[in-house]
């Protein structure tokens, strides 16, 4: 399962993008934190692994059922 952060250092792209294309599980999308409301909604693979690519600040949360890719903004940071 993964668990990693831009935040701590752990986030290691080439992993997360081997395990997306790799699951069967429902990959989710969250831009901001989910205690300010922000809701994950699900998204295709090929968005999943454009977003591992192309978001500057990411957290992968894997559990047993999905993937649940969290970005942040600037503002979020503040």
């Amino acid at each position: 399962m993964l668990k990693m952060s831009f935040y701590n250092g752990t986030l290691d792209r080439a992993k997360a993008k081997e395990v997306v294309e790799s699951t069967d599980k429902t990959l989710k999308y969250r831009l901001g934190f989910a205690y300010r409301g922000a809701k994950a909604i699900p998204i295709e693979k090929e968005k999943a692994l454009h977003v591992i690519e192309n978001e500057c600040c990411l957290d992968v949360d894997e559990t047993d059922t999905e993937i649940v890719l969290n970005a942040y903004t600037s503002n979020d940071m503040l």
